[in-house]
This record gives structure tokens, sequence and C-alpha cells, in this order.
């Protein structure tokens, strides 16, 4: 049993440096070759940088299939085809917006602002026009600015990806759901797509440094539903679209716990 539990420590070590050593310096070696050229050249930077940072993290993808043959990727057309609406999305892993970055090829999200501080990531952050949760960023001038950088993003076939919950959750249960995104959605009167995430916590567990790589495992993302609300309703409520979307999720985490 000894030998079994430290074979498989040395298997998530060496996959873990590997895929974490193409991920850092990858975006060494990418700022040096390509995203220097695209930051002075290109006429739209947050557009080129989105896309430049797709592939980044499609390659990433591409080597942890490689790499972690027991884990399978099941992402459907339907997800893989959406465009022009705010993803709403429950949030399990540190992978989770790594993995949605490497879907959607023009993305946004709302992203901690401690991240922004990260030398080198930060500076990626904001060139790729993400946006900063810091409370100088979510009031006055600024968040107008933002708002209408958004909606001028999804009106050209972009995407924004938001975890409502805020945070990892640490038992599958969803977290309170901030309404933000849901304010956002009705400020750029754009469409709501709820995705269900499963698995990526099995397969970079919170609080672990290491890969778990020696286990059968399925991470897939569904299209559990699709919100238009009618936003111009005197009936419209951020609180009760909040609260639908919730009981949609809650439903599919009780269908999956079932099976």
């Amino acid at each position: 049993m000894f030998l079994v539990r430290f074979s498989h420590f040395i298997i998530n070590l060496f996959v873990t440096l590997i895929l974490w050593f193409y991920f850092m310096f990858g975006y060494l070696f990418i700022l040096l070759f390509l995203y220097l050229p695209v930051y002075v050249f290109a006429k739209s930077r947050s557009a080129a940088l989105q896309n430049l940072n797709h592939i980044h993290l499609k390659i990433f993808f591409a080597l942890t299939r490689l790499l972690v043959p027991r884990t399978k990727f099941k992402i459907p057309e339907d997800v893989r085809k959406i465009k022009s609406s705010v993803i709403v999305c429950n949030h399990l892993s540190y992978l989770d917006p790594i993995l949605l970055v490497s879907i959607f090829r023009r993305q946004k999200t709302i992203v901690k602002h401690t991240f922004f501080k990260v030398p080198i990531f930060g500076w990626f952050l904001k060139n790729y026009g993400y946006i900063s949760s810091g409370s100088d960023n979510m009031s006055g001038p600024a968040l107008i600015n933002n708002l209408e950088n958004i909606k001028e993003h999804l009106e050209t076939g972009g995407v924004l990806f938001v975890f409502p919950e805020g945070t990892r959750s640490r038992d599958g249960n969803l977290a309170p759901f901030n309404k933000g995104v849901f304010t956002i959605a009705r400020y750029c009167n754009a469409p709501l797509k709820l995705i269900f995430i499963t698995g990526t916590n099995k397969l970079f567990q919170p609080g672990r440094f290491l890969f778990n790589t020696c286990e059968f495992n399925q991470i897939q993302l569904e299209l559990i539903g699709s919100l238009n609300p009618d936003y111009k309703s005197k009936t419209f409520s951020i609180s009760v679209l909040a609260d639908d979307a919730r009981k949609i999720f809650e439903e599919n985490i009780r269908a999956n716990d079932g099976r």
C-alpha cells in the first residue's frame, strides 16, 4: 500500500510540475515573443490578448489530457458555441476559470483584486480587459466605464463568465449568490447562460498543490439553463432572477449527487 501511494505521489508531482511550468513560463515566453508585438500593433489590444490567452490555455488543457489520461473532458457543442452572453457558473476549483478561457476565444471575467497585484500576471489581467473586484472598480465612473466595455464586448460576440459564489466551494454545495452579475446582465440587456461544472475539484482539489492524476475522473460542462429576462418589464426583479438561477443549479447538484 505504501509503495502504491508513493508511486502515485511521484506521478502527481511529476505531472504537476510539468503543467505549472508550462502555465507560468508559457506566459513569460508569450510575453517576449507574442504579447508585446500584439500590445503595440493590434487594433483591439484586449481582444487580441484574449485570443492569445485562449490559445495558451487551450494548449495547457491539451497537455493535461495527454499527461492525465484517466481524466476525460466532456464539453458539448452547445457550450462551445455560446456567444454574446453572460455565463453564470458554479465554482469548484482554480481550474474553472482557465478552463473557460480555453473554450471561449473572446472572454472577460471578474477577478479578485489581489490577483491584479501579482507581478506580470496582474499586467496580463489588466490588458485582457478583465475586471478587478476591488471597490475602486465597482463604483462611480469606473463602474460605468466597465459596464460600457462589457456591453461592447458582448455585442461583438464575446462572453462574460462569472462565478456568483465569489469563491470555490469546498463541499460542492452552493454558497450565496452575489447579485452583481445579474445587474451587469440587465445593464447590457444580455441573455444568461447557466453552466454546471463537475469534476474539476477532483483533478485539482482546493487547498492542494498537486494534481490528482491517478484516479478515474470526468470533467464536464453542461448548459443547464438559458434565461432571457424581459429587463424592461415593470415586474422584473434582480433578486427573483438570481433566485431562479440558483434554483436551477441546486436542482442539478441534487441530481448529480443522486447518480
